[in-house]
């Protein structure tokens, strides 16, 4: 019974299958704007014959590295933004998972940030999860986290989320 487990900490299947869920999101973001990039290309300067070389080095076409570069940032951004304001991504609203910090509520930007970070840039980090008795990535044990099944979903009351007093 899936309810049964609502609130505890999530394992490493439905953690790796949230995960590579934005990921593809993030990579299906950076083909898309590299692809509206070079469409604009032709736009901006269609008489120029110079297409991209072999090794991606060309007019039209943003080097490798700075699309990695765009796609580590995006990844960032999203993951910290996620959390911050709702403890779930895309990935982890389809797994029914949520980020919470030690007190069992959804983090503040400032943690979402580092938390972002530090899984973005030491992805292995979640390998922890599969030897870890408490279900606990690296990033969770060094910052406090926690990712539990949370199939509940609710939006927030737009007067407490602007400050105002909570009904």
């Amino acid at each position: 019974d899936a309810w049964a487990i609502q609130g505890e900490r999530a394992g490493f299947i439905s953690r790796t299958v949230a995960a590579g869920i934005d990921v593809t999101l993030i990579f299906l973001t950076v083909l898309g704007t590299v692809a509206v990039l070079w469409m604009l290309s032709f736009i901006i300067d269609p008489t120029s014959a110079s297409a991209p070389m072999a090794d991606g080095q060309g007019d039209r076409v943003p080097a490798i590295g700075v699309m990695i570069l765009y796609g580590y940032a995006l990844n960032w951004f999203y993951w910290t933004v996620c959390w911050a304001t709702s403890g779930r991504t895309l990935g982890n609203l389809v797994m029914g998972l949520r980020v919470v910090n030690f007190r069992g509520e959804h983090m503040r930007w400032g943690g979402s940030a580092v938390r972002s970070l530090f899984c973005t840039t030491f992805p292995f980090g979640l390998l922890w999860v599969i030897v870890s008795g408490a279900n606990r990535s690296v990033q969770d044990v060094v910052l406090r986290t926690s990712v539990i099944y949370d199939w509940t979903f609710a939006l927030p009351k737009l007067r407490g989320a602007l400050g105002g007093r909570r009904d």
